[in-house]
């Protein structure tokens, strides 16, 4: 038998990619925001957006040394997993230098951790205001600070990174403003390159070490770092380095070497005028390996009243251009209650065809119109991904055979499947052979398949074809077994 499915338009929504809402109790514009605000504050589910980015700050989790306040986060992340969201989890664990002339967080580091030895440097924020970040050079940061963070992020681990977590992302923070892996507000210098590549690897290091059951992410923002001066000091030489600059070089110095070895993914911040060739070249290198994140550094709001970032629709280009999985604008609830309906459109647009994440489709199946018990069922099929991104969590094709009375009496899953690879504009051939039991009673039989993801009790994924159910399972036809 052989058919032909039809494809469907509408967007799809599916785990591992799509848009993001924010939650947090500070946002990076400074402004403070209550459990109910980050839950219930949205109005309704935000059935456009598959996933939240929740932020957090290391000193409102560990406020005394070894002591947990783990509640409004449990409530917030309990509250939006209940409603089918996945979680970008970061905890912000260096510093935060406000943003448009407003006051950030006035404690991401617990104070706790200063009074313990933690060196720090000064500089004046964004905002005109004298702040502090850690000296990373110093030997505090590694004879004091990694230390501490160590045991935090063991903490977290434990409590949250099991092998049925609902984080699609958990950010690796370990440096600089945000936790973005830059310091373009302090201009901090490093004593050398090497310097810097050795203790930011070991941050990396110390994430995967801990984070066992989570996709890791690391940010590839530029960093505005040149051996021994910064751009304050020697603006020429400062601007003939990052002239010869390379992307290994720019890796190297980043870590962004180490994390990459390890598989995290990249996460791009400052979308969409605050890009530049080395993180593009870096994108092109390893969008086929590594997960894409791209997220804008200002609220959906404040780009929609200002206009001074681009429209929604130039912004969501850009994402697709460098093949994001997800998006992020920073909608938090204020955000997200003056969504404009004429907005919904470009976030629809975005989970068509063409636009961000995976969109998997059956083009074509064939198998034999009759087999015994016992016998080999061959099912030839050809595959496409319609969007920018990749399936980049391995999901398995699993094949049932249903009577006529909506039992299944055979389910196979075909351990050889691998779509990870697939990408926009290619035609994959797959041949999947799975093993009719000897015992299958004869009869008329629906062939329906779904691909999931075996490390998520087979949950499956949606398919840009008809003959879906509620179990995301599609009907392909019929097969008859013989006596």
């Amino acid at each position: 038998m052989l058919v032909r499915p039809r494809l469907v338009s509408e967007p799809l929504h599916n785990p591992w990619m799509g848009w993001g809402i924010w939650a947090g109790p500070v946002s990076a514009q400074g402004r403070h925001h209550t459990v109910d605000e980050n839950t219930i504050g949205f109005g309704d589910d935000a059935p456009l957006f598959d996933w939240v980015c929740l932020d957090w700050m290391w000193a409102d989790l560990e406020p005394q040394e070894a002591v947990f306040t783990w509640d409004d986060r449990d409530r917030v992340m309990g509250y939006w997993v209940e409603r089918g969201k996945q979680i970008n989890l970061r905890v912000w664990v260096t510093d935060d230098p406000g943003w448009a002339g407003q006051s950030g967080a006035e404690a991401v580091c617990p104070d706790w951790l200063w009074e313990r030895g933690a060196a720090c440097h000064e500089y004046t924020d964004f905002g005109g205001r004298a702040a502090r970040e850690l000296d990373y050079s110093h030997e505090s940061y590694q004879e004091v600070y990694l230390p501490k963070l160590r045991r935090f992020l063991e903490a977290l681990a434990e409590r949250y990174d099991t092998a049925d977590n609902p984080f699609n992302l958990v950010g690796c923070m370990g440096y600089g403003h945000w936790g973005e892996w830059h310091t373009l507000y302090s201009n901090y210098v490093w004593p050398s390159e090497q310097a810097k590549h050795d203790i930011l690897a070991e941050v990396v290091a110390t994430y995967a070490d801990i984070f066992r059951h989570s996709q890791l992410s690391i940010s590839y923002c530029r960093d505005n770092y040149h051996f021994g001066c910064s751009r304050h000091q020697d603006w020429s030489t400062y601007l003939e380095f990052f002239r010869n600059d390379t992307p290994e070089r720019f890796a190297y110095r980043q870590a962004l070497d180490v994390a990459l070895r390890k598989g995290f993914g990249l996460a791009r911040h400052g979308f969409i005028d605050r890009l530049w060739h080395l993180d593009h070249a870096i994108m092109e290198q390893q969008w086929l390996h590594h997960p894409m994140y791209a997220e804008g550094n200002w609220s959906y709001r404040d780009m929609v009243q200002e206009g001074t970032h681009g429209t929604l629709d130039e912004n969501i280009e850009i994402m697709g251009a460098w093949h994001s999985n997800y998006g992020h604008f920073y909608v938090d609830w204020e955000s997200y209650r003056s969504l404009r309906p004429e907005d919904r459109a470009p976030f629809e647009r975005g989970l068509r065809a063409g636009g961000i994440g995976y969109r998997l489709a059956l083009s074509e199946a064939a198998w034999p119109d009759r087999l015994r018990p016992g016998q080999l069922l061959l099912l030839r099929q050809v595959w496409e991904n319609q969007n920018v991104g990749r399936l980049y969590r391995r999901h398995l094709l699993k094949l049932h055979l249903v009577d006529g009375m909506g039992e299944r009496h055979f389910s196979e899953a075909d351990e050889s499947f691998d779509p990870r690879p697939w990408v926009r504009g290619e035609k994959y051939a797959v041949t999947s052979v799975f093993h009719l039991p000897a015992d299958l009673a004869a009869g008329s039989y629906e062939v329906r398949i779904a691909l999931v993801d075996p490390r998520a009790r087979d949950a499956a994924i949606a398919l840009a074809m008809e003959g879906g159910d509620s179990d995301r399972t599609y009907r392909l036809g019929t097969l008859e077994i013989g006596g």
